[in-house]
């Protein structure tokens, strides 16, 4: 394989994620040596009222099916916030939380209530945004002790709104959007300051039941984007709960396999610093709102670049 570099983006999704799939990959990135970026969310864990996409999300049905949700996540996870209760995630486990930064990985925050954000964040006001961000920096300080300094948008669902009150916050970066480059964000005629610095690869739901793809042949079509692409940084996210739990092993052998290839793992926390050493050099690009193959919904994706113009 090429020489690339790689950022892991861990996004927290839900109650069991933290509990269990954080330490498990922990302790796999400290007997590989790898560093990464990991984003939780520090509101409850309402992932049981992600059912109701199927009325709202063309495609949500489908994706059920193809992706077997019962064994990625479990069923108390598909029930949480509807028939059981719905516990807070990050601030659950403080001291999970705290481990991330002592074995010298990133911690941000991914929203405050993931299911909140990811199915009604284009309907919220102005306030209603600000107050979900601004209770996941609140919670966030409480566990940890100083605020957060990156964010990751739930289910990469962007709006001018968020964007707006984002710049508010002074967060290093975020990472909220799919693209390919880091850049900075323009929507809704209007530029803003935060940094994006966008994941650029499938996510293993998006590809599995998609063209033959399963758990043991998965990551191939990674490695396939890898090999095409030109780019000299990708950013790969990556769920607590999948590749932290019922695709452990198989995430375990395709890191294991990339480091042997000599694929270097950055944190993405690194690599915006880098590139915010010369602004002048970060281009400004449209977003827009879009579909992807493999996942239902809208995703806030990166467009035309508009730098010089």
């Amino acid at each position: 394989m090429k020489p690339v570099k790689l950022a892991l983006k861990v996004d927290v999704d839900t109650y069991e994620g933290m509990r269990l799939g954080v330490p498990k990959l922990l302790a796999l990135f400290q007997k590989l040596d790898i560093k990464a970026a990991f984003y939780i969310p520090f509101g409850p864990d309402e992932s049981g009222k992600a059912i109701f996409r199927i009325f709202k999300k063309p495609g949500f049905l489908t994706k059920m099916f193809r992706t077997n949700p019962v064994k990625l996540y479990g069923i108390k996870t598909m029930l949480r916030g509807t028939l059981l209760p719905a516990p807070c995630i990050g601030s659950s486990f403080p001291e999970i939380a705290k481990e991330v930064i002592r074995q010298g990985h990133e911690l941000g925050i991914h929203g405050y209530n993931h299911v909140e954000w990811q199915d009604h964040l284009l309907e919220m006001t102005p306030e209603a945004v600000r107050g979900h961000v601004e209770e996941g920096v609140r919670a966030y300080t409480k566990a940890i002790g100083e605020p957060p300094r990156c964010f990751a948008a739930p289910a990469w669902l962007s709006s001018p709104t968020s964007f707006k009150i984002l710049d508010e916050f002074n967060f290093d970066y975020a990472s909220d959007t799919r693209g390919n480059y880091p850049f900075y964000p323009r929507m809704g005629y209007q530029t803003f300051k935060t940094l994006q610095m966008p994941s650029t690869l499938p996510t293993l739901d998006e590809l599995l039941g998609a063209a033959g793809a399963n758990d043991a042949n998965v990551h191939t079509a990674l490695n396939l984007c890898l090999e095409q692409s030109n780019l000299s940084l990708h950013v790969h996210s990556i769920h607590t709960e999948v590749e932290g739990g019922a695709l452990f092993s198989v995430f375990n052998d395709w890191v294991l396999g990339l480091k042997n290839a000599g694929v270097s793992f950055v944190r993405l926390g690194d690599e915006a610093a880098q590139c915010r050493t010369d602004p002048r050099n970060i281009p400004i690009c449209l977003v827009a709102l879009d579909k992807l193959p493999g996942r239902a919904g809208l995703v806030a994706c990166q467009k035309t670049d508009l730098a010089g113009t």
